[in-house]
């Protein structure tokens, strides 16, 4: 045993401080040394000692970033324990594929050009991860920097992937700096005076918010419905009766410009007349326009949708978004329309994804939804803006997972997405943490308490975001116009790029092995 710990502890020990630099402990600054271990102790091995190195580094990575899905056992039984380790293990091994892919490259070249082989690589694997069997890019490193303002502003150039290259690019030039004392000095400095430029620049991308050329504001409505509540059919009305109420309450206080409902408030399909009845009245009776989260069941189709309706100020459907990109395993169930069985044995699923992304007006400003899991995915963002959305809107439904570290890690994707498309978005969570990001990701959270019958917000010290959670919360925040891009293609470009270089390279690299091999027989 002791020989196992002294063998894996510096990869187990890079894999915990990066899982440290995210939320819930959110010390981001540990990512700048977290992978050094690991590097170092690999910096003499094989590609296939590296590879279950970087692989053990990846589990334990993915063990303690995803100990939200543990919340799945009170839905799932037992099989929530062996489904979450599985997923971790199978996440561990594009880790184990980029250990394997430096270690080749880097000794064919005597590790000159490793560090920046193995930032493109981490983008390209990153990108593979968020794409292949529909995608999970959840641990993304460069996510873990998004409270780090000034850095996080390289996402509108080269979106989340840009961060992820810089963390990945810095740890490898201090593990070089430690493993070589030729050039130590100045590979420190340069590397030191590099993530120093990186935040002066990044603070002067930072802009100021204009809430006066085009005035929005938008009501946001925290439910804190409970997912067993959710779906017991005996308070389906109530919980939509109760959003009205206390819509009703905040529009008599604080004038908006739209209402945002969460994701699912409406457990029932909102063409049902008892359902649209009073969500069409509350709209007619303010005269505010609603965004609300609904499933939907199509009748023609025998399809049931996650979506969101709009709701007009004169009470009229003006239109609805179904979920383009379901979440793996709670909406559907891979390969379950060939194995319908799949689902029996998982227990989720059945839910039909939407065809296309929408936009919706609400007196005169485009609002681009996004539909809880889908705040993962970039170019879903990027497509609402070409659309012409002035804003994004992220609703959103966690109650699956209690408190865990799920809700401040899905608020940091959230704030990336802003900061790449430089538009402000909406965050409306059933529970978690509900608020307005402007478009250089700073947030202000709702801060409005029901007291009793009536709205009161609360004092600032109770507004931030340590007691946002697991509340029910309303307001009506200020919502920013959009931003300019500083590389207009550059959040869509990067990613991309990196990834064909990180191939290109790794292909050369396959070739020259291949006729050294040749030349060697």
């Amino acid at each position: 045993m002791k020989t196992l710990i002294r063998t894996y502890a510096a990869a187990v020990g890079s894999g915990v401080l990066l899982s440290w630099s995210f939320p819930q402990f959110h010390l981001f600054p540990l990512a700048w040394i977290a992978l050094v271990p690991l590097l170092v102790r690999t910096r003499q091995m094989l590609p296939k000692e590296t590879a279950v190195h970087f692989g053990m580094a990846g589990f334990a990575f993915y063990l303690i970033l995803l100990q939200w899905l543990m919340g799945n056992i009170h839905w799932a039984g037992g099989w929530a324990v062996v489904g979450y380790i599985l997923l971790c293990a199978g996440m561990s091994l594009f880790w184990m594929a980029m250990g394997a892919l430096w270690s080749v490259v880097r000794g064919l070249w005597n590790g000159r050009g490793g560090p920046l082989y193995l930032a493109l690589l981490w983008v390209g694997i990153e990108e593979v991860q968020g794409h292949l069997f529909s995608g999970f890019p959840w641990g993304v490193v460069g996510y873990c920097q998004g409270a780090d303002l000034p850095l996080a502003q390289w996402a509108a150039v080269g979106s989340v992937a840009l961060l992820s290259f810089f963390v990945v690019w810095v740890n490898a030039q201090f593990a070089l700096a430690w493993s070589q004392r030729p050039g130590r000095w100045p590979r420190l400095a340069g590397t030191g005076a590099a993530l120093l430029a990186a935040h002066l620049i990044g603070a002067q991308l930072m802009g100021t918010p204009d809430y006066t050329v085009k005035p929005f504001r938008a009501g946001i409505y925290q439910s804190n419905y409970s997912q067993s509540m959710k779906w017991d059919p005996d308070y389906t009305i109530e919980m939509v009766e109760r959003a009205c109420h206390w819509s009703d309450a905040l529009a008599q206080v604080v004038p908006m410009d739209v209402m945002v409902w969460p994701e699912a408030l409406l457990m029932r399909s909102f063409n049902q007349k008892d359902v649209w009845d009073p969500v069409s009245a509350w709209a007619q009776r303010n005269h505010v326009p609603l965004l609300a989260g609904s499933v939907r069941t199509d009748v023609a189709t025998n399809g049931e949708y996650n979506s969101c309706v709009m709701v007009g100020e004169d009470g009229g459907m003006c239109g609805y978004y179904d979920k383009i990109h379901l979440a793996p395993f709670g909406e559907y169930v891979p390969f379950e329309q060939r194995w319908p069985i799949l689902r029996l044995l998982i227990g989720f699923g059945g839910v039909t994804p939407g065809h296309e992304q929408k936009t919706f007006d609400a007196r005169g400003h485009k609002l681009g939804p996004l539909i809880c899991f889908e705040v993962l995915f970039p170019e879903l963002s990027e497509n609402l803006r070409s659309q012409g959305a002035e804003s994004l809107v992220v609703m959103t439904n966690l109650a699956w997972f209690g408190a865990s570290n799920i809700i401040r890690q899905e608020l940091e994707m959230a704030r990336l997405r802003a900061i790449e498309t430089r538009l402000p978005l909406i965050h409306c969570a059933n529970t978690g943490i509900s608020g307005v990001f402007d478009p250089w990701g700073r947030f202000q959270p709702v801060a409005g308490l029901m007291d009793g019958e009536d709205f009161a917000r609360v004092s600032e010290e109770w507004a931030g975001l340590d007691f946002a959670t697991l509340d029910r919360r309303m307001d009506a925040l200020e919502v920013a116009a959009p931003g300019t891009r500083p590389v207009p293609m550059g959040p869509t470009v990067f990613p991309l790029a990196s990834a064909g270089v990180a191939l290109l390279w790794t292909l050369v690299a396959g070739e020259v092995l291949r006729r050294r091999k040749a030349g060697a027989a």
